[in-house]
Formats: C-alpha cells, structure tokens, sequence
C-alpha cells in the first residue's frame, strides 16, 4: 500500500508530483494495483472536489433504458430507409447487428474502465467522459477528449435542433394550408413568407419540400422560435430532472413506430423497391455509426443511475431495441415508399401518405429527435462542469446557448447534411468507439484492477484473454471508421 498523500491544508490531497497515474509498463508482472493514495487530482486545479462527491443515485431501469434509447434513435434514423434502398436489405441489415454489438462493447468498456477508479465499484462518483482520461492518462489526454467530445455532442445537437425546427416549420405550413404560412424574418429586418404550395407534388412526395432551401439569407423561422422556447429551458436543467420526459418520449418511440409499421402494411409494401444486395454502399457505415453513440451518454448516466440497475442489461437492452427498430422501419419504409428521400419523415409529413401518417410522422421526429436537444446539452455541460473544468455558469453558456445561437446558420442548404456526415463519422466514432477502447486498452496494460463490468457474459476475464479481445476490437473499430471516411469522401466526390 502506497503511503498517504500529503494534506494542502484544506483537507484535500495535495495533488502528485508524478502524472498520470502510475507506471508506463506493458509488463504483466511489473502493472501496479490502483488506489485512491496513487490515483491523483488534476493538476492546477482542473479537477476539483467532486471527483470524491457522493451523488445520490435516482434513476430506475426504465429511466436508464429510455435514456439510452433516446440517445442512440437521433437525427440519423430517418435516413435508414434510403440506406436500405440504396446498400440492400442483407449489407444493411448486417451492418447494423454488427456496429450494435460494436456499440455496445464499446460503452460496457467505459462503464467498465469508469469502475476501475477506486472506490468508484458502484458507481457512486461522478466520473465524467474526459475525466476517466485524466485519471488514467493525464493532463493532455483530458484536454483532447474535452475537445472531441464538445464538437462531437455539439454536433448531433445542432442537427437535432435544426431538423427539429424544419420538422415545426413544414408541419404549421402544410396543416394551415395557402391562407397561413408561417412568417420568416431574415437578420435584415425584412420579412419572408413561406408556403409548401410552392414546391410541386414530385417535390413534397419525396421530401423535397423544405421549408425556405431556396431562399438566399440566415433565416431565423417561426419553427426555429418554437424549439428554443420548448427545448431551452429543458437543456439548463440536471439529468434526474429530465428523466421523466425521457420515459414519455421512449413510450412515443414505441407507439409512433408501431403505427409506422400497421402504416406502411395498410399501404401496401412492394419487395422490389428493397434490393437484398443493393449497388450503392458509400455511406452505409457512416450513417449507421452515426446511428449509435451511446458512449456519449454513459458516463454521465452511471452515477445518477441507481444501484439496482444492471449495466450490461441496460446496455444491451438499449442497443438490441433500437437496431430491430431500425430494421423494421427501415424496411417496411424502404419497401412502401418508392424513391424514398434521405429523409423518411419529410415524405410522411408531406400530407401525401395520409393525415394519421403525417400527424404521428411530425410527433416521431418532434418528440425523439427534440427531445434529444436537452439531453445532449446535459451531457455536454457535466463534462465540462464535472471534473471542475468550467462552472456552471459556463457549462451553460457552452453547452446550451452556443447550439442554440448557431445553429439558425445551419438552416438552409445541405449544410447539416454535411455536419451530420463528417461531424458524425470524425468525431462521433472517435468517442463512441475508439476513444473508449484506447483507455480500456491502456488501463488494462498498464494497471493491475478489475473492473465491475461482466463485458463478455463472464467470460475473457484473463489479463491476456482481455488484451487480446480489446486489440480485435480496436482493430475493427477503427477499419470502420477509415471504411466509412473513405465511404463518405467517394460519394461527396461522386456529386460534386
């Protein structure tokens, strides 16, 4: 046992001469046993008192499962069906299965490394994404992941606040009809109005129709007001406080998507417009790797979560019912919607499928999409305040106002398709999948700790079957995310 650190006076420990936290050998027998004397504060201050803090935990099963589910059904779902088309039914399908079992490794790696801290076996610190770096790795390690993991979360919010604000805006336009379109005002001070009347029935049947594309200007819409005075005050609240319209929107999810499926089979489905092996497969890894960043919301999960919830159920519970759904919306979509648009629920609340359609079509994509908003500004503020980097106060103006207040710039053109293709493939599946299983890789060749996390079933406990079975993956998960680059560069080459 390594003796106690000395005391600075205020009764905390005063932090190590030596970062990160211990050795830097590979060597079996020479990997040191954590412990709290050897695991040291952050360095001038960046980590502050509530490394030790004890939360108190309130989160029940259905709590953790709802926000599980809500964060990895985003922005990207609604392009699955023209996945399906394009790739085909057995790639895409098999894709999907595959990053699931990816994902879920991945954040189970986390939950696991995040464990490993001492005293921490329950969960009972709050142990931020960018601190677990810290405390394994140091100072540098803490600042880059600080860095990828506000541009990746930013990211999916903005998207989710831009297609949130369209979703309004094209619903109040095409429900009021020619006499009541919604008002625009450009930064100009002139005003624009806009009606779906002027798109052509080609136009709205695939999901073309979008409210203001050919309008020159930053626009600041009706739809756009409406999500920040709905979604706003959610995102300053705490996790705990937003639990409950978490488990509204995951029982949303789940009766939208059964009438989507008794929609699509009233309709009629036709099996040639679903190809089982299509001829386009540019973006299958990169949409479907933007379909899972459950990662991102781990950490700041496992210390509200309560004691009784098991992670690895939760995990794989989460992971497994969003990939059948994506699967059964996916195709029944891509076989009763010919020449789908790359955004299902455009077409649906077009009107042209039927007013049940397009009603449940704009509560799916407000509510689910929407109501991810908060939640990633959630997680983005407790991991700038949680390890003591940030108060409050700019946690908040970081977190929250800023995608807010950039994100009318993003409204028009192709621009959040853009950001949801590169932002999501650079830096959603650095913290999703790679970064975790750098630092699940790095803790278990350098320090000797067993994690509380059964990642295999039980099984792979061995310190060498472990090494082992992380190098595989790290392997795969980073060939996916080259694939998916490579993907991505070819198809914008493609359309240029």
């Amino acid at each position: 046992m390594a003796p106690p650190m000395p005391n600075n006076g205020n009764g905390r420990a005063r932090p190590s001469e030596t970062s990160p936290l211990m050795i830097r050998s590979i060597d079996e027998s020479s990997r040191r046993s954590l412990d709290d004397s050897v695991l040291h504060t952050v360095e001038s201050g960046i980590l502050s008192n509530n490394n030790s803090s004890i939360s108190l935990p309130s989160i029940g099963f259905l709590g953790s499962l709802s926000i599980c589910v809500n964060s990895i059904t985003g922005p990207a779902m609604v392009n699955l069906p023209l996945t399906f088309q394009q790739a085909g039914l057995i790639p895409t399908t098999l894709t999907l299965v595959f990053i699931c079992i990816l994902s879920s490794l991945c954040s189970l790696h986390m939950a696991n490394t995040i464990s490993k801290v001492p005293g921490n076996k329950l969960f009972r610190k709050e142990i931020e994404f960018s601190e677990a770096f810290f405390m394994f790795w140091g100072r540098k390690w803490f600042l880059f992941t600080q860095t990828v993991y506000f541009s990746c979360v930013t990211c999916l919010n903005i998207s989710s606040i831009v297609d949130t604000a369209q979703v309004v805006d094209t619903f109040v336009d095409t429900r009021s009809g020619e006499e009541g379109p919604s008002l625009c005002k450009f930064l100009n001070s002139s005003f624009l109005w806009w009606n779906p009347s002027s798109c052509s029935p080609e136009e709205l049947r695939l999901g073309e129709c979008i409210p203001f594309e050919q309008h020159d200007g930053m626009l600041l819409t009706v739809g756009y007001i409406i999500t920040i005075l709905l979604f706003l005050p959610l995102a300053l609240c705490d996790l705990k406080e937003n639990v409950a319209w978490q488990v509204v929107a995951f029982v949303i999810l789940l009766l939208t998507s059964i009438q989507f499926v008794f929609e699509f089979l009233h309709k009629g489905i036709n099996i040639h417009n679903l190809p089982l092996w299509g001829t386009q497969f540019d973006t299958l890894l990169g949409v479907v790797l933007f379909n899972f960043p459950l990662c991102v919301a781990v950490p700041a999960w496992l210390s509200e979560k309560k004691p009784t919830v098991d992670v690895p159920t939760v995990v794989w519970t989460s992971t497994w019912l969003s990939t059948f759904l994506y699967v059964l919306c996916g195709t029944l979509g891509a076989m009763c919607i010919p020449h789908v648009s790359g955004n299902m629920l455009e077409s649906m609340m077009s009107g042209t499928f039927g007013v049940s359609m397009q009603i449940g079509s704009f509560i799916f994509e407000f509510m689910i999409i929407g109501i991810g908003i908060p939640l990633f500004s959630v997680f983005t503020r407790m991991n700038l305040t949680g390890s003591g980097l940030c108060s409050r106060t700019v946690g908040n103006l970081l977190a929250v106002w800023f995608p807010f207040s950039i994100s009318w710039m993003f409204y028009q053109g192709n621009a959040v398709t853009e950001l949801l293709a590169w932002g999501g493939v650079l830096f959603t599946s650095a913290v999703a999948f790679i970064l975790p299983l750098v630092l699940a890789l790095h803790t278990v060749l350098e320090f000797d700790a067993q994690g509380a996390i059964a990642i295999y079933f039980g099984k792979c406990t061995a310190w060498k079957a472990q090494r082992n079975a992380l190098i595989v993956l790290l392997g795969l998960a980073v060939v996916s995310v080259v694939v998916a680059i490579i993907g991505l560069f070819l198809a914008g080459s493609a359309n240029v």
